[in-house]
């Protein structure tokens, strides 16, 4: 259902909340994403926010910094449901470090698809990049939140709900296997071509002489990462 909501341009009037289709989303950056509605009169709107929609007309109003966590990416945007989160219980944590409960409706994307596209945003940046998931909450609004902000529920695959079994970081790290010149092709035509280790000529000359293997006994106690044992219950992290 479509809403009123403050800052939208429309007269005042007495109904409060309208049946509409959303049928189309737009991304502008530094603007939260927006939507585009169809109401029974046959009016065609665009570019509503998130918080201009619920799901059932007694739905409490919520400040759209509530719902949204960050303005989009991109100019170039994909919409997504997929198929094994589709329908999951999902909960999220708001600005004031609340949980919120819902159910997992699609996901936003963001990317450049042109390198010949000035990118001015943040879309392909590892350590910045964020999708946005809309999830629909228990209250009957709607939110858009990223994958640090969410927690998604399947009753018979995520059973250690409550723990953290690694400690996440942000991904700052350009995935990409030819980006070296450590191995090359054959140089020829065929088919199955042969790759080979390109000989690395920095590397320094091994010694003549025979060496003593050394074993060094440490009692230095590491600390792995991905598990940390006096780490609370606590399924977030600040």
């Amino acid at each position: 259902m479509r809403r009123r909501v403050r800052g939208f341009p429309e007269k005042p009037g007495l109904r409060q909340a309208f049946p509409c289709v959303i049928f189309g989303v737009a991304s502008i950056p530094d603007r939260t994403p927006a939507f585009h509605f169809l109401m029974e009169d046959g009016g065609v709107w665009w570019r509503a926010p998130i918080n201009a929609f619920c799901a059932r007309p007694d739905a409490p109003e919520v400040d759209l910094k509530d719902l949204v966590m960050w303005n989009s990416f991109s100019s170039h945007i994909t919409v997504t449901v997929f198929e094994h989160m589709r329908g999951m219980a999902m909960t999220y944590i708001d600005r004031h470090k609340q949980k919120v409960n819902g159910k997992y409706m699609f996901t936003l994307d963001w990317h450049t698809p042109d390198v010949n596209i000035l990118d001015t945003g943040y879309s392909v940046n590892p350590g910045q990049h964020k999708c946005g998931h809309v999830i629909e909450r228990e209250d009957g609004n709607y939110a858009i939140q990223p994958n640090n902000r969410v927690r998604l529920w399947d009753p018979s695959y995520t059973t250690k709900k409550g723990e953290n079994l690694i400690d996440r970081l942000i991904n700052e790290t350009l995935w990409d296997v030819e980006d070296g010149d450590k191995w090359l092709t054959s140089d020829d035509h065929r088919y199955d071509y042969e790759v080979v280790a390109k000989k690395d000529t920095n590397k320094p000359t091994e010694a003549t002489e025979p060496t003593e293997a050394l074993v060094v006994e440490s009692n230095i106690t590491y600390n792995n990462s991905f598990y940390d044992q006096e780490r609370t219950n606590e399924w977030y992290w600040k």
